[in-house]
């Protein structure tokens, strides 16, 4: 194939929603839940979460939650950011070069639309060590990237294995390509139920 294998990860409600209200955060991970996905995460090339994501919890997206004897050995997975127009602010952790040298996060890789994009803001974000994956936009879709070439970029780029954490957007995005191209999906449920607002 000419693209990762796609593990689609995400934890619901057991009325099926992942989110809340105007697409709120909901904590639905357990305990037990965290340590599979940061298990999870060692055993991927690469992790990818859309911006919003990014914008709301501020991620460092590391295999952390593992045991102590784990964490030595533990292969940290490249984060990978969907991010049409190129809107994470430059105070994000994962653009925090002193973080990088600490080994608190990876530079990420931004996948963006090829027409989208500032070039100055372009500059400001390759000099916090991030890498910019150009990629053609669909024609029929309000700026959303072709997320088939996308992965054909990463392929090339190295990324044998990739796991898709979210959020609401990107699940959707991945779930309804007219191509199947989720390879496992992982689907964790609360015990709660959400309400017919969530997402």
């Amino acid at each position: 194939a000419d693209r990762p294998w796609i593990t689609l990860t995400y934890a619901q409600s057991l009325d099926g929603k992942i989110a809340g209200e105007h697409g709120q955060q909901l904590v639905l991970s357990g305990d037990a839940s965290m340590i599979m996905t940061h298990r999870l995460r060692t055993v991927h090339d690469g992790i990818l979460v859309g911006i919003g994501t990014v914008l709301q919890d501020d991620p460092r997206l590391l295999a952390r939650h593992l045991r102590p004897h784990e964490m030595a050995t533990a292969s940290q997975p490249q984060p990978i950011i969907l991010d049409t127009r190129l809107n994470i602010p430059l105070t994000a952790r994962l653009l925090d070069r002193q973080r990088h040298s600490a080994g608190e996060c990876l530079a990420p890789w931004i996948i963006v639309g090829a027409d989208l994009v500032d070039p100055v803001k372009c500059q400001q974000v390759e000099a916090c060590g991030a890498r910019i994956i150009r990629v053609p936009r669909l024609p029929e879709t309000a700026g959303q990237v072709d997320l088939a070439a996308a992965m054909h970029q990463l392929h090339q780029l190295g990324i044998a294995r990739l796991m898709v954490e979210g959020g609401a957007r990107v699940i959707q995005s991945f779930l309804t390509m007219p191509a199947a191209m989720v390879d496992l999906l992982i689907v964790t449920v609360a015990p709660v139920y959400v309400g017919e607002k969530g997402i």
